[in-house]
């Protein structure tokens, strides 16, 4: 009997413990995010998505360059329609700039993200993250010397980077362990 409070009181340290691990570990989400440049941007983004609730860090790296690729074509639509009224020769030269960079480098990054994460090849889907943030931070830059109805494409494009960086985020994660 002289056991008792002391078996009791190893139980109930032993559930406290437990407990305060979960509180504090932190989901999926908050994870990436917290780990990006613009994170409440990410969680607001990924939590946007009801495929996000229940995924994993890889999932997760899945989810981003499955929205990028989505974005991205939605990207290419808005700079179409902003190169059919475009009259500036300068301008069109920016848009036309920033319309390759969609059509082909952010979604051909996408691909292949997708390819390494796929193949579990960290480095390599780490890559093709940069590549992708680099979209946006370069049409950006393109267009912040055009008029101002071009601000349109910031919000896109700093969408286009944060994506990057998810998936930047997902492999570093993945790749540590």
């Amino acid at each position: 009997m002289a056991h008792f409070p002391l078996i009791f009181f190893f139980l109930l340290v032993s559930v406290l413990m437990l407990s305060l691990s979960c509180v504090t570990a932190l989901d999926p989400v908050d994870n990436v995010c917290s780990r990006t440049r613009n994170s409440s941007l990410c969680s607001g983004t990924l939590r946007s998505d009801p495929r996000s609730a229940t995924a994993t860090i890889t999932r997760l790296g899945y989810l981003a360059i499955d929205l990028a690729l989505s974005h991205a074509a939605t990207t290419t639509n808005k700079i179409n329609t902003l190169l059919g009224r475009a009259k500036d020769p300068g301008l069109k030269n920016s848009l036309r700039f920033c319309q390759v960079e969609y059509v082909s480098y952010a979604k051909l990054a996408c691909r292949k993200a997708f390819i390494f994460l796929n193949q579990r090849d960290y480095s390599g889907s780490n890559t093709q993250g940069f590549e992708l943030s680099e979209v946006g931070s370069i049409c950006e830059r393109k267009c912040v010397a055009g008029p101002s109805y071009l601000r349109q494409l910031t919000i896109d494009n700093r969408k286009t980077e944060l994506f990057g960086d998810i998936i930047v985020v997902v492999s570093a994660l993945l790749k540590n362990g």
